[in-house]
């Protein structure tokens, strides 16, 4: 509301004063006729006058590879793991003269590599039976450096989506659905299998640490295509 430059009428000063003060006030009524009708015209119409709101932002676009179902089965090359680990560089292994599937060279590029089992056949695309990953685990003083089993032991859990590629870009998504903990004499019979539903394991050592190479235990981590 607009107000009058003065409400105050000094009465001992005769009329002229009187009459400027009535000036004053026909002045204010006719300015709160023009103001009046502007009011009237925003609450009638809100959005006159006013700058259009901003767009909002949108969506920020989804990061990480996307899933896909492999056409055929192909040789794993790379894997990921959201969280845990970024690209990682698969090879394809043979068996020791004791049936066991190689692991990696140890070396400072080899403890952050998985070993497949490349005798077993059982490759992300197959119809049955599981797709044997190994790994390094270094002792956890932290002497030479740690490695990708000491990551995967304190980070990985259930739940967890899993991403192998193939050579030609090759892509299949997997989650971990199972984590189990054998003593180290005691074959793993569920890591082995190449019957059964398609799965995928990644088996480490664990436990303590009895020599170089000897550890009481193997931790391994099942997981089924998405």
């Amino acid at each position: 509301m607009l107000l009058p430059a003065t409400e105050a009428v000094d009465v001992g000063k005769g009329n002229v004063h009187m009459d400027n003060t009535v000036a004053a006030r026909r002045r204010h009524r006719a300015a709160l006729l023009l103001v009046v009708p502007v009011l009237l015209a925003g609450f009638l119409h809100p959005g006159a006058g006013a700058a259009a709101p901003a767009k909002a932002a949108s969506a920020p676009a989804a990061s990480g590879p996307r899933c896909t179902t492999a056409d055929r089965p192909f040789t794993p090359t790379s894997l990921r793991i959201d969280g845990v680990v970024g690209p990682t560089r698969v090879l394809a292994l043979g068996r020791d003269r004791n049936g066991v599937p190689r692991t990696p060279p140890l070396t400072d590029r080899g403890k952050w590599q998985l070993g497949w089992d490349r005798i077993s056949r059982i490759r992300p695309g197959s119809e049955r039976g599981v797709v044997r990953l190994t790994a390094h685990t270094y002792p956890w003083s932290g002497a030479y450096g740690l490695a990708l089993g000491n990551r995967l032991l304190t980070s990985l859990r259930n739940g967890a989506r899993i991403t192998v590629e193939g050579p030609a870009g090759q892509r299949m998504c997997y989650r971990v659905t199972k984590i189990t903990r054998v003593p180290a004499g005691q074959i793993a019979q569920a890591y082995y299998t190449s019957t059964g539903r398609p799965r995928l394991a990644i088996l480490v050592c664990s436990g303590v640490r009895r020599g170089p190479g000897d550890w009481s235990h193997r931790t391994i981590w099942f997981a089924e295509p998405i």
